[in-house]
């Protein structure tokens, strides 16, 4: 049974410069900064994450830091096409590795996740930066989940409600758990790639607002060799 670390989020007391798993703040390079720009807006993407990369769920793969970034949307002009793995609207950089294909620049610090809050009728941005708690677990094979959307008379409640929070749980490594109508997508990635992270949409009263729409859950994988890493999310 693959394995897994469940995430819980800690707000950081104070920045966090050492290169270990957490969200939001400033990427800390293992090499040179590589800070992706987007393809629609040409801007510096949204930092979203680092993930250190530990043996016991990557093997030996070269690359020891995956970096999510995604293009942050501030409701002018046309949404950025977030969603689509090759897009220009997302990246996984990876270090130590082969340079990024997309524009980038040697960027330390820009763009960061954030907390959506109210004050005086308008919605404020609050930079936010987060520690996490790693839990190990196993998940089930890849495809586990894919029948439990089928003809809803042969499916029990009880497992409805296991798909539900396996579905909603932000983890790194382990297996992917497909939206209702996302089976689809993820099953060409489920053949030799690394699974490298779950995470769930964010709202006003969640440690960091992410932008994957209403009900959007996001997966990224790393190929088999370690030198490429792709970013998606479905409903």
């Amino acid at each position: 049974m693959p394995k897994k670390y469940t995430i819980t989020y800690r707000e950081a007391d104070a920045p966090i410069t050492e290169p270990v798993t957490k969200f939001g703040g400033q990427p800390v390079w293992l090499g040179e900064p590589q800070w992706p720009l987007s393809r629609d807006y040409d801007i510096p993407m949204q930092f979203v994450c680092q993930i250190a990369l530990p043996p016991d769920l990557f093997g030996d793969i070269t690359p020891r830091m995956a970096y999510l970034f995604m293009t942050d949307w501030d409701g002018e002009g046309p949404f950025p096409e977030t969603f689509d793995p090759d897009g220009g609207e997302n990246a996984v950089i990876l270090q130590p590795g082969d340079r990024w294909g997309g524009p980038s620049l040697p960027l330390r610090e820009g763009p960061t996740l954030y907390r959506r809050t109210w004050r005086e009728g308008k919605r404020q941005h609050t930079p936010v930066e987060c520690t996490v708690e790693l839990k190990p677990g196993e998940d089930p094979e890849a495809g586990a989940w894919d029948d439990v959307f089928g003809d809803p008379h042969h499916h029990d409640e009880l497992k409805r409600r296991a798909y539900w929070d396996a579905l909603t749980e932000d983890k790194v490594g382990g297996s992917p758990v497909p939206t209702p109508f996302g089976k689809a997508d993820l099953k060409s990635w489920r053949h030799g790639w690394h699974f490298l992270l779950q995470l769930n949409t964010k709202d006003d009263g969640d440690p960091f607002f992410l932008n994957l729409a209403p009900d959007g859950i996001g997966y990224a994988f790393i190929s088999p060799d370690g030198r490429i890493g792709k970013f998606m999310w479905s409903r």
